[in-house]
Order: C-alpha cells, then structure tokens, then sequence
C-alpha cells in the first residue's frame, strides 16, 4: 500500500521523483526537456492558456518541467513534517533567488536591517542596490536582539529583515524564532539563508520565517555540477505573482539540464549530509587541538557560544569549518598553497573537501572594515570539509600546517 506525500520520511522525499502526469509516459528517472516551447491541440486550448484558465507550460523562460519537478520536491522538503504550505521557485543561481526576493519586496527609499556576517556577494548586491535605489541598511549583529528591535521601533520603513543561519564564513548561529517574532512583532518581513544547513539540518519556515533562500549550487546539488538557487516562501499567492512575475520578466530561471542535474544531487542528500557532519566534527576536533590554530568555528564544539542553540534548532551542525591562523593572512595562504588534496576554490557543499580565504576571494568585495567588523579578518580560512575517508583530510591538513 503505497503512502502519501505527508506520511513518508524525508530520505524518501528526496530519493524518488514526483510521478509524471501523462499516464503513457511515466518513467523510472525523471527527464530531460530540452524544449524552448511547448505545442496547443488547438487554438481554443492555447487562448485558455494564455488567459490562466487552462494550466499548460508556455515557454520555458516562464516555467518547465525539469524546473517544477525540483520545486515540488523542494516544497516537500521545506514543509516535512509541519502543516505548513508553501512555494518554492527555482532560479538560476543564488543570488537571481536573492535579488528576485529583494526586488519583489523593496521600493526605492525603503529600508533593511541585514545580518552583518553574511555571504559576500549578498553583501555586495546590497550595497550596490543601497546606491541605486537610495535605501538604507542597517548592518548588525543577530545576536543582539535588543538593537534589532531599537531600529524596528525607530524605523517605520524597514520592509526587511535578512539573516544567514549557520553563517558564512563564521559559522555563527542566530535564533530563528526569536528573530521571526521580533520582525512580525513590527509587521516586517524574515527571511533567512539557509545554505549552510540544508532543509535536512534546518527548516525555517518551521520557526515562522517568511522566505528562504538557497544557493542549490552548493548542498542541494552537492556535486559542484550546474549554477541554481531556490527562494521559497510562506505566501504562496505573494510567490505566485510577484516573485515568480520578476523571474518571468528576467528570464532568471534555472536551465533545464541544471535542474535535472539537481534533482539527480538530491536524491542524495540526507546521506551526504550525515557524512558532511560527521568529516566537520573530526575536522573541527583535530583543528582545535593545533598549535598554528588561534579558534575555530564550529558549532559541534561544545566550546562554541551558540553550540546549544545550534543543537535546538538544527538536526546537525553542518559541514563547513572556519579557523583562525595565529600568524594571519600569510599563514592562511602558506597554508592554501601547500595543501594537496584539499581543493582551493571559492565553493562549497561539494563531496570533495574545498577550502578558501574570505579576504582575498569570497568577501574581496565587502570594505575591508566592514567585514572585520563582522569577524571576518584577514586570517580567518574557510573549510567545506567533503564526504571523503576524514583521515585523507585531516592528513593533508597536518602537511600542510607543519
């Protein structure tokens, strides 16, 4: 007896494909479209669909099925295990999901009150629309719930409140349900960057935020195969219309072959997710106890400031480690340069261990005082530790920091 779509578990969700809805073509694997339109049996059927009385895919600027099959699939994931409805949409990177958010929701003169340890580029998308469009952003610190809400009360224009939960690159962790309720308290809007954790370590919607965004490029698809990004919301008419009309209008949705390849990457995931966490924590333990090694970020550590709120609000803590080198950025790079096995490359969520410097590579962007502000210094290394046996990583680690 097969079970519906609430009663199965999130492994299954993600491992098989929704059935397709022509009864003579129902394959084991989900295709590939590789159509730029679609054909009408007739003229009466193509005006209906046109008038949004007949649904039937039009263009595949507008929507197709490689793209719907992943969104449905994302919706599942998003929603497991709540009573919750919401949209997702898929784009064709992360942040064509992040500027399509910002744009649907902010009108010139408005304001935002953004996460100051947060991805570089969002960083660098947001002061350049802060020039554009005359807003006014107010960096912060999330854990400071107290001057969130001194702003809220003060600023009767802040449409927005944005966070990234683990953050990038200093894996801090933020309370979800605190920060929702603070910004619907001033009837403002929450959405959070839940890259780092993936819908198998953490739901947002869960904790009453309004959006969430994802690079799929990185966990999602965690095999480093295709560019795609998903925003998913709550206000499943507000998604319909004004987001999906943005992504209409700008052509930014996900190709079909990047949303084939992601869909093949879920399949996967809860499974590469248990590995990514369980390489971290050996990654972490054996970091901490270096001598080259000022701090590390982790929130497995129970050393960690938000190791307890981490343990409350996720599943687990995640795959990505950041560390502090004692003797600063020429140790960081020393380090970059002699590592053999582990990949230099601005990414993550990948099988494979990938490492980085923020402040030369995924936050160059961001003035150099406002992301040290944040605690991102200039000897602060990013580690996306991969699902490899963990003693290959932590061997080339040893090398490399002799």
């Amino acid at each position: 007896m097969s079970k519906s779509k609430k009663d199965l578990k999130f492994a299954s969700i993600t491992a098989q494909d929704i059935p397709a809805a022509n009864e003579y073509v129902n394959p084991h694997a989900a295709p590939l479209y590789l159509s730029s339109t679609y054909v009408y049996e007739s003229p009466e059927k193509a005006q209906e669909v046109f008038k949004g009385k007949a649904k039937a895919y039009i263009y595949s600027r507008w929507s197709h099925p490689n793209a719907e099959l992943v969104e449905r699939k994302i919706e599942q994931m998003e929603s497991f295990g709540t009573k919750t409805t919401c949209k997702s949409l898929l784009f064709s990177s992360g942040m064509a999901a992040i500027s399509a958010l910002f744009q649907s929701l902010i009108k010139p003169g408005d304001s935002l009150i953004i996460q100051g340890n947060i991805y570089g580029t969002t960083v660098d998308y947001v002061n350049h629309a802060v020039e554009q469009f005359g807003l006014k952003v107010h960096y912060m610190d999330f854990a400071r719930l107290d001057k969130i809400e001194a702003v809220l009360k003060k600023n009767k224009k802040v449409k927005l409140v944005y966070a990234e939960t683990p953050s990038n690159p200093t894996i801090n962790c933020y309370d979800l349900k605190a920060l929702s309720s603070l910004s619907h308290k001033y009837k403002v809007k929450f959405a959070v960057d839940n890259t780092f954790a993936s819908p198998y370590l953490q739901r947002p919607l869960e904790s009453g935020a309004d959006f969430v965004l994802h690079s799929s490029t990185k966990y999602l698809n965690g095999h480093g195969t295709g560019l795609s990004g998903v925003l998913t919301g709550g206000d499943v008419a507000f998604m319909e219309k004004n987001v999906w009309t943005i992504r209409k209008l700008h052509g930014s949705i996900c190709s079909p072959f990047d949303a084939w390849m992601l869909n093949l990457g879920m399949k996967t995931l809860s499974l590469r997710m248990e590995q990514h966490c369980a390489n971290a924590m050996a990654v972490a333990e054996w970091l901490q106890k270096h001598k080259a090694i000022a701090k590390v970020n982790y929130l497995g550590l129970s050393s960690h400031p938000d190791h307890a709120l981490a343990k409350k609000q996720m599943k687990n803590f995640g795959g990505v480690v950041s560390f502090e080198m004692k003797k600063g950025y020429k140790a960081g790079e020393q380090l970059m340069k002699r590592l053999k096995f582990c990949k230099l490359t601005a990414s993550l969520g990948t099988t494979d261990t990938l490492i980085q410097h923020p402040a030369s590579m995924s936050h160059y962007f961001v003035p150099k005082a406002q992301r040290e502000k944040f605690g991102i210094t200039d000897g602060l290394v990013r580690l996306s530790v991969g699902i490899e046996d963990v003693g290959d990583i932590i061997g080339d680690m040893e090398q490399a920091l002799r």
